[in-house]
């Protein structure tokens, strides 16, 4: 999965519009699983973070780890969702085929948020793969981090309200972009 995950990413970066479209769905999905699961991907293994975030925001969903289980189910079933649909390649009726191609890049780039997201998780919490992932992850990361704040906005809003149900962020919290100045 780290393989196919740093190879798309590198695909999105020869372009640099479609890398920041990517980087827009990496945000998204970071913002609308915010206010999903009441987790912050990006701080998820700070100890700290999830004593405070029991303590101050309980929900119906549970203490924090059964939130992290729940999300990191919701993230394989978002890959596994727009995996499916890059195996559509015949365009559904009423659609011409250059939207159809635009389909098919943002549900590649929604999938590979997903996988970046769960690869993420799992160097953090040093579950296999040892330093060639955590090396792998934070290569990734470094790319993305190249990619300004001020991209965001307007990318990221293509994204927001397509990883669950009923769940759209508006607004977001640029400012929580992880790495770009």
């Amino acid at each position: 999965m780290a393989t196919e995950t740093l190879s798309a990413i590198e695909a999105f970066a020869a372009v640099d519009e479609v890398f920041m479209l990517f980087a827009g769905a990496v945000f998204a999905l970071h913002q609308d699983t915010m206010r999903a699961y009441a987790i912050d991907i990006g701080r998820a293994d700070d100890g700290a973070q999830v004593a405070a975030i029991n303590a101050a925001q309980p929900t119906p969903l549970g203490d924090f780890d059964a939130r992290v289980g729940l999300m990191l189910e919701a993230m394989r079933n978002i890959e596994r969702a727009n995996i499916g649909v890059l195996g559509q390649q015949i365009p559904p009726a009423g659609i011409d085929a250059d939207r159809h191609r635009i389909h098919l890049l943002m549900a590649r780039m929604r999938a590979t948020a997903a996988r970046l997201w769960l690869l993420t998780i799992q160097a953090r919490a040093g579950d296999g793969g040892g330093a060639g992932l955590r090396l792998g992850v934070s290569g990734m990361w470094t790319r993305l981090q190249t990619v300004p704040r001020a991209a965001l906005p307007e990318r990221a809003m293509s994204f927001t309200g397509t990883f669950y149900r009923n769940i759209r962020s508006e607004p977001m919290d640029f400012a929580a972009w992880p790495l770009s100045p």
